[in-house]
Formats: structure tokens, C-alpha cells, sequence
């Protein structure tokens, strides 16, 4: 396993949504946790977005 932040790391390249969440979830040490498929990071990210939508609407529901 090679180090993730190398002198290297921040030369503004593009990565995959799937690498970003593999990087959470490892805490910055394995960016391919997950594989290299589009859909394990479109699913993560598809995911977050409909429980903050969800809580939102809740919020909006019951404080009325």
C-alpha cells in the first residue's frame, strides 16, 4: 500500500467519487477500499444527499 499523502498528494488532480469516499471511510490510508467502479461512490454520495433532503423535510414537517 502505497502512501495517499505524498509530497505529491495536492496537485489539484481530479479523482472519482468512489476514490473520495474510499479515502473517508480509510481515513485518508487506502483510496481503493472500495474498487474502482463508478457506482460504489455514486451510491455513498446518492445516499448522503437523500438523508440530509430527508431531515430537512422532516424538520420542515414537524415545525409546523
Amino acid at each position: 500500500m502505497s502512501p495517499i499523502f505524498s509530497p505529491n498528494f495536492n496537485n489539484f488532480e481530479n479523482i472519482s467519487q468512489t476514490k473520495a469516499w474510499s479515502l473517508f471511510f480509510a481515513f485518508g490510508r487506502n483510496a481503493d477500499l472500495l474498487g474502482s467502479g463508478l457506482l460504489n461512490g455514486r451510491f455513498f454520495t446518492l445516499s448522503l444527499t437523500a438523508v440530509v433532503v430527508a431531515a430537512i423535510v422532516e424538520v420542515l414537517i414537524l415545525s409546523i
